[in-house]
């Protein structure tokens, strides 16, 4: 606990000097040529971030510069020579597209599902270089690379510029970053504001860093950068609906850890039909890439769908322990996915008491749904066979089940809530996150007859699902 204030305190102290660095580069941009004064704002910058930098081991250190001209470069730079890089995430082939590599002598290559950067004689490298194209891109349960705002701001996801010498393991989990940025623009890293440049050590699934001259806005409930672009209605709706959930979720599971979190809500106005949302640790993000946003927004439908989004991404936040998530494998996504999405149906029955003819009928669609696509395979398999969306259709039922036999049980004195937050402190004591121990949990809260159902309904295709799916009932 002493190292993280000392910690704190050095971060603290380091980040108020970059303020300096927008002074000194001032001045100096009087007195220097343009190469010069980019190379004196690096040497700053390294110097006085050099103890919080150097601290960390990086196998592959990432650099990205924007350019004042809006071009995108990558830099990597690796500890040791690499036969290739290989990348954590790997939604589909993308890369191959939207990477250009800056020297003619490499190549990315997909090979058996995954993204490559290699040199094209095979030779080995410890640095690479490329340019990327910084526009949205839809990437099946992954987030866009870029969420670009309407005032042309931009979020930029750090998670897929990992990389690692040659294959990536779970061993390898830092990437020292830095990223410059052009004069009269700044960047939000983990809730605060840097100009020109900065550099910071990120891990795990990474975090959104907005780029671009929109000032923030600090709430009670978080710091939110909302695109100016976006209907009246989503903006009032983001203003009052997120806090009134953030309340609502940390009421019955409690305050989150850390920083207060970030929210960001981006808009392209195209000819696309795309909208995406998600969280990662204190920041909870949406964009939408629509030609007919303001028409929408007329239908209540639609308002009900995206307070709807609004609520399964804020339970998102308040899914997690003080260690990360509390779920496993993609393939078990209908523990998380399927819980946010019931947590969303009672938050708005409880806020927006309209709104129960709508859940109605979404419940109902949800269960049609999970039927027809448990008819084709088991839902563990869904992930492999593009399916992903079973998760949220057949979890909600499970979840729904759960919370409630544990009502019943209980003569109302618990919920899905007291499960849950069960859940997390045994996963924070050092039980295994993932669903084997939720479902010993539920089990405890309800009865071993339950839970027999739940885990034929997820890990078996079944020739009648609809059976299974409505003997998910303590008294049945």
């Amino acid at each position: 606990m002493a190292n993280k204030r000392l910690s704190d305190l050095i971060e603290s102290y380091y980040s108020s000097l970059l303020v300096q660095i927008t002074t000194y580069t001032h001045y100096f941009s009087l007195k220097l040529p343009e190469i010069n004064l980019k190379l004196f704002q690096i040497a700053l910058l390294l110097f006085i971030n050099f103890p919080l930098y150097a601290e960390t081991t990086s196998e592959v250190d990432i650099s990205i510069t924007k350019s004042i001209e809006n071009t995108w470069t990558l830099i990597y730079q690796m500890s040791r020579p690499a036969n290739r890089l290989s990348f954590v995430r790997n939604p589909d082939n993308s890369r191959v597209e939207r990477w250009k590599p800056i020297s003619p002598d490499f190549e990315i290559v997909f090979e058996e599902g995954k993204e490559y950067l290699n040199k094209k004689d095979g030779s080995s490298f410890e640095h690479a270089e490329l340019m990327l194209t910084p526009t949205y891109k839809h990437l099946s349960k992954d987030y866009a690379p870029f969420s670009p705002y309407s005032d042309s701001g931009v979020l930029i996801y750090t998670g897929r510029l990992f990389a690692c010498i040659d294959m990536c393991t779970e061993d390898v989990n830092d990437w020292r970053v830095s990223m410059n940025i052009p004069l009269g623009e700044h960047l939000i890293v983990n809730g605060k504001v840097y100009t020109n440049s900065t550099n910071w050590v990120d891990r795990d699934d990474g975090m959104n860093i907005y780029v671009g001259r929109q000032k923030p806005i600090e709430t009670d409930s978080v710091i939110a950068v909302i695109d100016s672009g976006l209907p009246e209605e989503i903006k009032l709706s983001l203003s009052a609906d997120i806090p009134k959930l953030m309340v609502y979720f940390q009421e019955r599971l409690g305050k989150l850890n850390g920083v207060k979190p970030t929210l960001f809500a981006s808009y392209a106005k195209v000819d696309d039909r795309s909208s995406q949302g998600g969280t990662l640790p204190n920041q909870i993000f949406m964009h939408w890439n629509l030609n007919d946003l303001d028409a929408k927004v007329k239908d209540t439908k639609f308002i009900n769908q995206t307070t709807w989004f609004f609520a399964h991404e804020v339970a998102h936040l308040y899914q997690r322990s003080k260690f990360g998530v509390l779920y496993g494998e993609p393939n078990q996504s209908w523990l998380h996915e399927g819980n946010a999405d019931w947590l969303a149906a009672l938050a708005l029955l409880d806020l927006y008491p309209k709104t129960e003819e709508y859940i109605t009928e979404k419940v109902g669609r949800f269960k049609k749904h999970c039927v027809d696509g448990l008819k084709e395979l088991s839902l563990i398999e869904a992930t492999n066979e593009g399916q992903f969306g079973l998760y949220y259709t057949c979890g909600l039922l499970i979840h729904r089940a759960i919370d409630h036999a544990v009502q019943k049980k209980s003569n109302g004195l618990k919920n899905i809530y007291s499960l849950w937050n069960e859940f997390r402190q045994k996963v924070e004591h050092g039980d295994e996150k993932g669903p084997e121990t939720f479902l010993t949990l539920v089990e405890q809260y309800t009865s071993k007859e339950l839970v027999i159902r739940i885990k034929k309904l997820v890990e078996t295709k079944l020739s009648s699902p609809e059976d299974i799916l409505n003997r998910l009932s303590i008294d049945q």
